[in-house]
Order: C-alpha cells, then sequence, then structure tokens
C-alpha cells in the first residue's frame, strides 16, 4: 500500500515537473515565473519518503530534464533537483529552517557555479568576444561624447573603470549573496504550496530575533587590522580575497543593524511601516547604511537589546 502510494505521488510530482521544464526551457517570460517552483517536486517528495526514494526521484528528474532539454539542459535542472532533494530531506528529520535554508543556499550556489563553468566551456571564443565587445562599446561611447563637443572627465572615466574592476573582483560575494537571496524567494513562494501538500514545514524565527555569530565581530576587526598590516593591492590575491571577505562581514554587520532596528521597534511597539521604511532608506542611502552598520557592531558587541530591555 505505501509502495503504492509512494509511485503514484511520484508519477504525479514527476508529471508537474516535467510541465513546469518545458514551460522554464520554451516560452521566455512565463518560463521564468516557472522555474521558481522547479525545487517544489523534489522537495515534497523527499520529505514524504524515505532517502533511497528520493534519490530514485531526483534521477528519474534528471532523465526527464535530459529528454526534454537534452544535455545542455542537466546542469540547469541540478540547479532544483540537488537542493530540493537535500532540503525537503532535512525537513523530514526536523531540521531548524535555518539549517535549511543554509543548506538549499550552498547547493544552489554550487550548482550556478557548475552551470556558469558549462556556459562558458561550451561558449569557448564566444565569451571573449562579448568582454571585448562591451570594452569596445565603452571606449566607443567615451569616443562619441568627444566628438559630440561633451568629452566625460577623465576622474570619471577613470571612476567607471574603477568601478568596474571592483563589480568583477566582487563576483564571488556577489554570487553568493545571488543565491541565498535566490533561495529566500524559492521558500517563500513554494513552502505554503508545500504545506497544503500536508508537508510539515519549519517557520523562520521573526526577524527582530536574528543574530549573526559574535565572531563575525572578531572577524571583522582581525581583517581591518590585517588590512593595515599589510595594505590589499590591486590585482592581488589578497586584494580579491580583502575585499569579498568584507563585504560579506560588512553584510552580515549590516543584517545584524536591520535586525536590531526591528527589535527596537517591536519593543517601542511602533508601527511596522517605521522599521521597513527604515530598512529601505538604509539600503538606498549610503551614509544610512553606515549607521545601521555600526549599529550592528554595537549590538554584537555590547548587546543593545538586553540594555534596551532593562531600561523598559
Amino acid at each position: 500500500m505505501k509502495n503504492n502510494r509512494m509511485m503514484t505521488e511520484g508519477m504525479k510530482m514527476a508529471g508537474m515537473f516535467a510541465a513546469l521544464f518545458i514551460v522554464s526551457l520554451y516560452i521566455p517570460i512565463l518560463g521564468l515565473a516557472a522555474s521558481l517552483f522547479l525545487l517544489l517536486p523534489f522537495f515534497v517528495y523527499s520529505a514524504k519518503y524515505p532517502g533511497r526514494a528520493s534519490i530514485s526521484f531526483a534521477a528519474i528528474g534528471l532523465l526527464i530534464s535530459l529528454l526534454i532539454g537534452g544535455p545542455v539542459a542537466v546542469p540547469f535542472a541540478l540547479l532544483f533537483i540537488v537542493p530540493g532533494t537535500v532540503m525537503g530531506s532535512m525537513v523530514q528529520k526536523k531540521r531548524d529552517k535555518i539549517s535549511v535554508f543554509m543548506a538549499g543556499s550552498l547547493l544552489f550556489l554550487l550548482n550556478i557555479v557548475v552551470l556558469y563553468a558549462v556556459i562558458m566551456g561550451l561558449a569557448g571564443d564566444q565569451a571573449a568576444q562579448v568582454n571585448e565587445a562591451f570594452k569596445q562599446s565603452y571606449q566607443d561611447s567615451v569616443q562619441l561624447m568627444e566628438s559630440l563637443g561633451q568629452p566625460l572627465p577623465e576622474e570619471a572615466i577613470e571612476q567607471a573603470q574603477e568601478m568596474f574592476d571592483y563589480l568583477l573582483a566582487l563576483l564571488p560575494s556577489l554570487l553568493v549573496l545571488v543565491s541565498f537571496f535566490s533561495m529566500l524567494l524559492i521558500m517563500a513562494v513554494n513552502f505554503p504550496i508545500a504545506k497544503r501538500m500536508s508537508v510539515d514545514v519549519p517557520r523562520f524565527k521573526p526577524f527582530r530575533e536574528w543574530h549573526v555569530p559574535k565572531s563575525i565581530l572578531w572577524y571583522y576587526v582581525l581583517l581591518l587590522l590585517l588590512s593595515l598590516i599589510a595594505v590589499p593591492e590591486k590585482g592581488t590575491m589578497w586584494y580579491l580575497s580583502y575585499i569579498n571577505i568584507m563585504f560579506m562581514l560588512q553584510f552580515c554587520l549590516l543584517l545584524q543593524g536591520l535586525s536590531f532596528l526591528f527589535f527596537t521597534a517591536h519593543l517601542k511597539k511602533w508601527p511596522i511601516f517605521i522599521p521597513i521604511l527604515l530598512a529601505t532608506f538604509s539600503i538606498l542611502i549610503l551614509p544610512l547604511l553606515y549607521i545601521v552598520r555600526l549599529l550592528g557592531i554595537i549590538d554584537l558587541g555590547f548587546d543593545l537589546r538586553q540594555r534596551l530591555q532593562r531600561k523598559i
């Protein structure tokens, strides 16, 4: 009886995945929305059934993706099959939502890197040609402005080049953030549906209760001291390591500061739109971002939340 139920639900989930995968591959605009749900069949199935059945279902999903899109489509399918299967198994084992989120994000990131490598491998010389075309387009724009009698200031050209180089160096960190935010979005749209399909999905703690590890602060201070001793020089491995690690540490401190804002608003019984507006403006306005990050540092170092609670 149990085997029949597993097979029946497996066929339903496989059909769902096949339909979503076809839409994702062959219908451009609608495909983007459909791709958000590609993880759902594997998550639901592995949350309900044992590991061996989940792995078998994942293999069936790979076979379906191969038949629909050929070998090129397999890396794209893996982007959702592997995280969905692992996350569902973790839910079945009653792991907390943060652990499920972190595992899903890291697997999503790993698959993004694999997918990127496959695309670059297939593109070959075309990738280099696109890069050259971008540089040539930039130079043509500068020459056009000069021919129109509105030459760009040398400082503006240098700043644009520096920004481009900086973003290129930050690519590893940006990929991490893309994978984290993508997984948050995927969980937000899929978990409510999974709950309706009889999966006992875990819940996040309220954002106001989020804490990054205190060790983040020490890593931040240590990295600042190291940068004073050994100045990161552009083009070196130390420079690439420094800006990526520092970017991620600053992002964690920003999260701590934003969480503190929501905690304070809850404690003071402010309307919910106030911390949301503050959080939005702090991301858009650079000086406010620095202030919120500083709040995160102080909160981690001196436990501002406990001090506030004692005063009330």
